[in-house]
């Protein structure tokens, strides 16, 4: 691990903005960078048999379901005609059945039941299976990779596999979850996790101050950047609040607090962060070249016999990250339609270290300069 103590100076904006637009860099991120594990839920979302989360991955139609105990990931198109086996974003029911023409599949894919067989004899068995992707927990989070010859998640998470492992399972209960559809290329909100330079401007209710680098800690690490400080406190009242709830529960239960928030990035889209009684993940999924969404968990302790009073804890901990997630939000159409007309090459500050480390892996792994002749760049 390198700590990084950054200097003050400018840093070039490695990545032009036809990158933040262009069809053709788009499909090149695409084949190169996403062959990545992605989060799509939590195992309480999936604990009872039948129950279901579906998704759309890089173009696929995608269900995780539960098969008497068993979570598996499959295509949630149907192989007869194409409809949807399952629109909603949850639920739950006893069978995987297409609501159209009632095909019946099972946890292998293969079809189980077939209205009016004759219909469709011989049947091809192989044809009509629906593909499987790859399913791996870590802690209570559950992932799909879409490449089956993607290295297995504990490989993609790497050093923090066990800080993950910890806050996110046995002790820790779900308090929030969300899905965000964003109107902007997915390193917008990628880059904009990586820097606190926006805090004074975006969050001057929620998080108030940009902390500096006095109280700052940056990491740079191959395939991941961390960032550590002391809390957002120095005028802000909710995060002054969070801070003395925190100190008090924390005491209550015997535990000793940090007073400290982390944030993590795990190339290409991992983004979690914690403070002693929080823990919150996302993963930003790109859907096309000019748009992405948020898949977001957070989870807080169970609290013992503090349990009830740790459950409102956690509900006034989600009201203020939805709060916070809003906040960088509303910028993010503005920042995309700068981007898609804009003259000059961007610069980052000295805070802006880790999205310059982010941009040099994009640019490591797609293979070269993301210039793009403007006539290609709007395909």
């Amino acid at each position: 691990m390198v700590a990084v103590s950054v200097t003050e100076g400018r840093l070039p904006h490695l990545l032009s903005p036809s990158a933040y637009f262009s069809q053709t860099w788009y499909e090149k991120e695409a084949r190169t960078l996403f062959s990545a594990w992605h989060l799509v839920g939590a195992t309480p979302e999936l604990a009872r048999p039948g129950a279901f989360l579906t998704t759309s991955l890089l173009g696929r139609e995608i269900q995780v379901r539960n098969f008497d105990g068993k979570i598996v990931a499959l295509s949630n198109v149907c192989a007869h005609r194409h409809c949807l086996l399952r629109h909603k974003e949850s639920g739950r029911d006893a069978r995987l059945v297409c609501p159209y023409h009632g095909w019946e599949f099972g946890a292998d894919g293969r079809t189980r039941e077939i209205p009016a067989p004759r219909n469709f004899v011989p049947v091809d068995r192989d044809a009509t299976t629906l593909p499987l992707y790859q399913v791996a927990l870590c802690g209570q989070l559950v992932f799909v990779c879409l490449d089956p010859e993607a290295s297995g998640l504990n490989e993609q998470l790497g050093s923090r596999l066990a800080m993950l492992e910890t806050r996110f399972g046995a002790g820790w209960r779900p308090t929030l979850r969300a899905e965000f559809a964003m109107p902007a290329n997915w390193k917008v909100p990628v880059e904009n996790s990586l820097e606190a330079y926006h805090v004074p401007r975006v969050h001057p209710h929620t998080l108030r101050d940009d902390p500096g680098e006095a109280r700052s800690l940056h990491e740079i690490e191959p395939g991941q950047t961390s960032f550590s400080t002391t809390h957002f406190r120095s005028k802000s009242v909710i995060d002054r609040t969070l801070h003395r709830m925190e100190w008090f529960l924390l005491r209550s239960l015997r535990q000793e607090q940090q007073g400290r928030y982390f944030h993590h990035h795990i190339f290409p889209n991992l983004l979690f962060s914690f403070t002693d009684t929080l823990s919150l993940i996302q993963c930003i999924v790109p859907t096309g070249p000019a748009s992405s969404k948020s898949v977001v968990r957070q989870f807080g302790p169970e609290g013992g016999p503090l349990g009830l009073v740790m459950r409102m804890w956690g509900f006034f901990g989600a009201l203020v990250t939805k709060r916070i997630l809003s906040e960088d939000r509303v910028l993010f159409p503005s920042i995309q339609k700068g981007l898609e007309s804009s003259p000059h090459a961007g610069v980052l500050g000295y805070g802006e270290r880790r999205i310059h480390a982010f941009q040099e892996y994009i640019l490591e792994a797609c293979g070269g300069p993301s210039k793009v002749d403007r006539a290609d760049s709007r395909e």
